[in-house]
């Protein structure tokens, strides 16, 4: 098992264990690739001075928004799983407070799933857009330099 095989992750996230409590070959993949991000902006990159030098990895970026897309379709799908429950429940007890409090928590759900999906919508398309960025612009210097 990872350090990041915490009960709390395998809760939240079952999707990334198997039945042995490992992380599964997809959850291994996504952690290599959010590995080499971190590793990226932890030695010294950033553009600032100090020294350091800057490297960026437009496969690591790419791998990151190909992950951020499924979690973006997961959140799509698991994050109203309850809906269909929830409105039963608030239909049933609509004469009670509970009925209320039901059809107003789904609600809010629904609105907090909404605006996170967007933002998570655009940092897969940000994320996708800058490793474009990198390896055009990567093309062009090595173009202009006649490498």
């Amino acid at each position: 098992m990872s350090d990041r095989a915490t009960a709390f992750d395998r809760m939240m996230n079952p999707w990334a264990y198997d039945a042995d409590g490992n992380l599964t070959a997809q959850a291994r993949a996504q952690e290599a690739a959010r590995t080499q991000i971190n590793s990226t902006s932890a030695s010294g990159g950033g553009g600032g001075g100090g020294g350091g030098g800057f490297n960026a990895d437009p496969n690591a970026l790419t791998t990151a928004g190909n992950n951020s897309d499924q979690i973006h379709v997961r959140l799509n799908t698991d994050g109203r799983g309850a809906d269909e429950a929830t409105a039963k429940v608030s239909t049933a007890l609509a004469n009670w407070s509970t009925g209320k409090a039901a059809a107003g928590a789904a609600g809010t759900w629904d609105q907090c799933v909404a605006a996170l999906g967007g933002t998570i919508g655009q940092t897969t398309q940000a994320l996708r857009a800058t490793a474009t960025n990198y390896r055009q612009n990567e093309s062009a210097v090595q173009h202009d330099l006649g490498a």
